[in-house]
């Protein structure tokens, strides 16, 4: 437990981190530091762009290891590190370069990695008997789409901007998906208004269900206590989570398929749901 609160708090650090060392690093640059400050620039304004990017561009997945933070962060502290023993840079740059580092490298293989996953679940039975609410706060199980095969996805909230990506991009398969009898239910611990807001951004007949409590997540094992950022639960959001998941059931209420990443920032495309689909004979190939 106290390594996800570690997480909770990390995540708003990191980014904290990043921004006030680029902006005392420009504050210096402009003001007669001397141009060393531009190098420490390199430790820490790959993290701004990158998280700039997610929140602005908004893409369903990046890759693992992210190497353009990585490594030009790495590089710059380096050079930094080097114009401190040729006396052109303070301590107090090689500090700031050594803590971005350390900050990159944390959220890329720590913070970003959930590990092995095993869910609680086994291809080919019958999921727990777990229940769920809808907008209007009425009791929807598995057993509600007998007869029809369900995609369901698990994501984080709507904070996430990853997960409103991929949200986006099954959104834009599911009349094809939809023809075919299969429903999609879209499945997280937050609030009914706030999967109602979501509502609003799609003209698509998704199902948008509330795990209260997480109860269905702790059956499942797929919980991630305390999974949201610090600072969220200001507006309205848990502090404990889910793990980005995919389920796929037949009409019987199997599993037929499942996604556990590993990885918080990787995601399966759409396409892929409806391969396995396909390849279960859960719709015309």
């Amino acid at each position: 437990m106290m390594m996800k609160s570690l997480k909770s708090l990390f995540i708003s650090g990191f980014i904290a981190l990043a921004v006030c060392t680029s902006s005392i690093a420009f504050w210096q640059l402009f003001t007669g530091g001397g141009w060393p400050w531009a190098v420490l620039l390199f430790t820490c304004v790959p993290s701004v762009l990158f998280f700039s990017y997610l929140f602005l561009f908004k893409p369903a997945r990046t890759s693992a290891n992210l190497p353009g933070v990585f490594w030009p962060t790495l590089l710059g502290s380096l050079a930094v590190i080097s114009l401190a023993l040729a006396g052109q840079a303070s301590m107090v740059m090689v500090s700031l370069a050594i803590i971005n580092l350390l900050g990159v490298h944390a959220y890329i293989r720590w913070y970003s990695r959930y590990g092995v996953r095993q869910a609680n679940v086994v291809i080919g039975e019958p999921l727990p008997d777990v229940t769920f609410s809808d907008l209007n706060a009425k009791p929807v199980t598995v057993a509600s789409y007998a007869g029809q095969p369900l995609v369901m996805l698990f994501f984080r909230g709507n904070w996430c901007p990853l997960c409103m990506a991929q949200i986006r991009e099954v959104a834009e398969q599911y009349q094809s998906l939809q023809s075919q009898g299969v429903r999609v239910a879209l499945i997280s611990p937050q609030s009914h208004s706030q999967s109602g807001d979501l509502a609003k951004q799609f003209d698509v007949d998704f199902e948008y269900l509330r795990d209260d409590d997480n109860r269905a997540a702790r059956a499942l094992g797929i919980i991630d206590a305390g999974g949201t950022p610090a600072g969220l639960e200001a507006l309205g959001y848990d502090s404990d989570t889910v793990m980005p998941t995919v389920l796929i059931v037949d009409g019987q209420g199997r599993l037929v398929y499942q996604h556990l990443t590993d990885n918080y920032r990787i995601r399966p495309e759409p396409a892929l749901f409806v391969q396995v689909l396909k390849e279960k004979g859960l719709i015309d190939g």
